[in-house]
């Protein structure tokens, strides 16, 4: 994977007057104020930095991680379920259950209700690397946000749970198609 790192100068700098659509005669969003944009940047970079820890420690793939850390909240979930709460494919997913099960950081477990599936949930080695990560990421997070006081830090997590209920409640039931109309 291949990170760009904008300049922090660029997203800061506001742009003296805002451009204007070719087309249209509504103001342009520049891309560094773009919140998917910010957002997956920041992710990257951060997902990026805290991937060194557990690939060095603990030979995990960022699927595998994700899939232990879900894991390890909702236990005992199904492969579906996993992949629904990890934003992932079913590939990306089956990997990772593979590699987790492998490694006997997760067990896979005929589901009670419906012996078609299998409930997922960690071992006692998983809870261990888990918390081992969880430790770490703990410590980053706490740093990336010293600089947000209690009050900031409540109104970026009520924002960002605006943001995602917006997201699942008003854009993703429709189809992009429907963004497109002018």
């Amino acid at each position: 994977m291949r990170i760009v790192i904008v300049p922090r100068e660029i997203l800061i700098r506001e742009a003296e007057e805002p451009r204007r659509s070719m087309k249209s005669k509504q103001p342009v969003i520049p891309l560094e104020h773009w919140i998917g944009y910010r957002f997956s940047l920041i992710a990257a970079r951060l997902g990026n930095y805290v991937a060194q820890m557990y690939v060095s420690r603990h030979d995990l793939t960022m699927p595998a991680w994700r899939s232990l850390a879900v894991i390890a909240r909702y236990q005992p979930l199904t492969a579906k379920q996993l992949a629904t709460l990890t934003s992932s494919d079913a590939f990306k997913v089956a990997r990772a259950i593979e590699l987790l099960v492998r490694r006997g950081l997760i067990r896979r477990d005929v589901d009670k209700e419906d012996r078609r599936r299998a409930s997922l949930s960690l071992t006692a080695e998983g809870r261990k690397v888990y918390k081992d990560i969880e430790k770490f990421t703990i410590r980053i997070e706490r740093e990336l946000t010293a600089r947000l006081d209690q009050r900031e830090l409540a109104t970026l997590r009520e924002i960002l749970g605006k943001l995602d209920q917006q997201l699942e409640s008003r854009i993703r039931g429709r189809s992009w198609e429907h963004f497109i109309k002018d």
